[in-house]
């Protein structure tokens, strides 16, 4: 089965809603509807992006692109039923959301490798949000850490890399900056910054706003761009350089002011030999062909 996320968390009675919104649906891609409409409430409820699934321990790891401050946090559920299969994550679970001890904005980390041990987790005080948006609550006298636009995540090798896509001062955020790739080790309890794109960044060149990312079979990162400017997809080899995969070249704009779809949803078959990779606009699926070991 697949898990897909509501990306609000507008409540019954609001925008033509009858039922709470922003919850974690599991669909089974063979018969959708064996595994019906139910939302997996112990995971939460707020705008969840995306989610990533450690295979070995069945914990599951959560971004939140929340668009105002405070903004979003990253989250991991731990599952009643750990690697239970299909409808197991239905039984419930912990969810906590992740602390950084004396880092309450992940924007002011602006050093690629940067490092923080001892990364803590803390139990969500109100996962479905009754009173609360999730990312209001209190969770102690140490807080909890927040970063904007939350988005990509993606579980490979040992570790869980997730992505902020920008972070804007004049929005609330600590620091600018044009994108931050995050490695998170639970072994270790290590969080690391794999990359960062300065606030000098040129949006019309590869690497920038990083949104959707996989786990490259040669190693590194494939990443998909949602940005201003040209789109494209890029890679980031395991020394922290990045090389241009693919540019969009579908014009959803005119010739005169052209505008180019964001890419979206990149992985690859198991095999290791094909990327797939989707534009958002127009609804374009792409199979990109290796060698993609090298």
């Amino acid at each position: 089965t697949w898990l897909t996320c509501e990306e609000t968390e507008d409540r019954a009675g609001t925008n033509g809603y009858t039922k709470d919104h922003g919850f974690i649906f599991e669909v089974d891609p063979v018969d959708p509807h064996r595994t019906g409409a139910v939302p997996l409430t112990a995971m939460g409820r707020f705008q969840h992006e995306a989610i990533a699934v450690d295979p070995r321990r069945g914990v599951v790891y959560e971004t939140e692109d929340a668009f105002e401050r405070p903004f979003g946090l990253f989250y991991r559920f731990l599952p009643e039923k750990p690697l239970g299969g299909r409808g197991s994550l239905r039984a419930g679970g912990r969810l906590q959301a992740m602390r950084v001890p004396g880092v309450p904005d992940l924007s002011s980390i602006q050093e690629t490798g940067a490092s923080f041990d001892r990364v803590e987790w803390v139990d969500v005080p109100d996962p479905l949000a009754d009173g609360t948006p999730i990312r209001f609550q209190d969770f102690g006298r140490g807080g909890i850490t927040h970063a904007q636009k939350l988005e990509g995540c993606y579980w490979g090798g040992r570790s869980v890399y997730f992505v902020s896509s920008f972070a804007h001062s004049d929005e609330g955020s600590a620091a600018d900056h044009y994108g931050q790739i995050w490695r998170y080790d639970p072994e270790r309890r290590r969080l690391t910054l794999v990359i960062v794109f300065g606030p000098d960044t040129d949006v019309q060149l590869p690497g920038e706003s990083p949104d959707n990312i996989c786990l490259a079979p040669s190693g590194g990162l494939m990443v998909c761009e949602d940005g201003n400017g040209a789109q494209h997809v890029f890679g980031v080899t395991r020394r922290g350089e990045v090389y241009a995969m693919a540019r969009g070249a579908q014009n959803i704009g005119t010739e005169e002011e052209p505008e180019w779809g964001e890419f979206a949803g990149v992985t690859f078959s198991p095999d290791g030999g094909t990327m797939y990779v989707n534009c958002y606009t127009p609804g374009t699926t792409f199979a990109v062909t290796g060698p993609w070991r090298r």
